[in-house]
């Protein structure tokens, strides 16, 4: 497919920088040989970094300055793994196999009682505002949409992103959202019209029917503006406000104990307790606390309807962060719609997913974004005013897909 290119072109200047280091490989298990989602690849204790794909393939791109400085690999459940930049340089590939990390929580808070799900989530959420940066910080990442059709991706955008967020105390209409680089399929305004409907009836998601009314903006913004944990006192579909949910109508058990960057964290099983328990519809989720400091490292939310004795996932979400300058910062949200589509012509089921994937933080050296590119949250991504430069993406830092559908 070729891409459509916008007519005005803006010189990068947020988040361009000299790459000469460039590695890529698989990050497995070693037990199953299975790669593992997402893990986070990036320079030890500095904020720029990548994130695997589902199948745990990874390509980073590094700026020369960290040749002396030490490549880590992380992931959920697993041992950090660490090798020198330096011993990289002149290769092409790195696989990486994660060493599962076993936990040795003590004893006598196991068999706490004090300790259970619900008490871990109601502190967890308290301590949003402690956990999470109050002052303001700038992340730069990639995002991406895609629709499938049946089995098909039929429609791709891609985007290199800068958020300038005025930190947890200040609401999200204060936070500026700005393109630095766009480009989409040839197919993708066609179909993100003809199948997710016009623009004005579209939402962060796609409700059963695949309609549901305007909220904000663009697809980006929805995105980021629906993130639970981010917006914890805001109403977010599916999920509502968020500083409620451990007294909601759900069951929560502490299934087991992982770690995450070598921090204990508890892996809380989420689903419907039996007063609230459906045939057609049913939910699923974890949530992962670290037990040192409640901090929310990771959440997956997923919601399931069966019909005719088929079930089918309609809504997922997951969001993830990690730890820097000691203070939680997003590292990847995603989420997933299912609608069946049901016309004169065809039959089809639709599955919309959008995802964005943070490459660099920008806390300590805070400096506002100017007032260039900024998204119009009344118009689709691709009515923006964005720039497309083909050489930009040799050396950017995307989240690789499954089945490549551009390239």
């Amino acid at each position: 497919m070729k891409w459509t290119l916008p007519l005005t072109f803006f010189l990068l200047t947020q988040v361009g920088f000299a790459q000469h280091i460039s590695i890529k490989g698989r990050i497995t298990d070693p037990e199953s040989g299975s790669g593992v989602s997402f893990a986070h690849v990036g320079i030890c204790g500095k904020s720029v970094g990548t994130v695997a794909n589902d199948n745990g393939e990874y390509e980073f791109h590094m700026p020369d300055h960290v040749r002396n400085d030490t490549l880590c690999a992380t992931a959920i459940g697993y041992e950090t793994h660490k090798i020198p930049v330096s011993d990289l340089l002149g290769l092409s590939y790195y696989d990486i196999q994660l060493q599962p990390q076993i936990s040795y929580l003590d004893n006598i808070l196991i068999k706490d009682e004090r300790v259970t799900g619900k008490r871990v989530i109601r502190k967890a959420i308290a301590r949003i505002s402690k956990n999470y940066p109050k002052k303001p910080f700038i992340l730069d990442g990639y995002y991406r949409d895609y629709l499938r059709k049946n089995n098909e991706y039929i429609s791709f955008l891609e985007g290199a992103f800068s958020i300038d967020d005025k930190g947890f105390r200040k609401p999200t209409d204060q936070t500026t959202i700005k393109i630095n680089q766009l480009r989409y399929s040839k197919d993708y305004i066609k179909y993100l019209t003809e199948y997710v409907t016009e623009f004005d009836g579209d939402s962060t998601k796609l409700l059963m029917h695949g309609i549901s009314p305007t909220f904000r903006g663009n697809e980006f913004s929805n995105l980021y503006y629906h993130n639970p944990i981010r917006n914890h006192g805001v109403s977010v579909p599916f999920i509502g406000i968020f500083d409620t949910f451990w007294e909601r109508n759900y069951d929560f058990e502490i299934d087991y104990y992982t770690y995450v960057d070598d921090k204990e964290v508890y892996v809380i099983n989420i689903a419907p307790n039996k007063n609230f328990r459906f045939t057609h519809v049913s939910i699923k989720g974890k949530l992962f606390i670290r037990t040192d400091n409640y901090a929310i490292v990771k959440f997956n939310y997923a919601y399931f309807v069966t019909r005719r004795l088929e079930t089918k996932k309609w809504f997922e979400l997951n969001v993830e962060y990690r730890e820097f300058e000691d203070n939680m910062y997003l590292k990847y949200y995603s989420f997933m719609n299912y609608f069946k589509l049901l016309t004169i012509e065809e039959i089809a089921e639709m599955y919309v997913f959008r995802e964005f994937f943070v490459n660099n933080i920008r806390a300590s050296d805070y400096k506002p974004l100017s007032d260039e590119l900024v998204i119009d949250d009344a118009l689709p991504l691709y009515r923006q005013n964005a720039p497309n430069d083909p050489e930009f993406w040799i050396n950017f830092n995307r989240t690789l897909l499954e089945q490549p559908l551009m390239e």
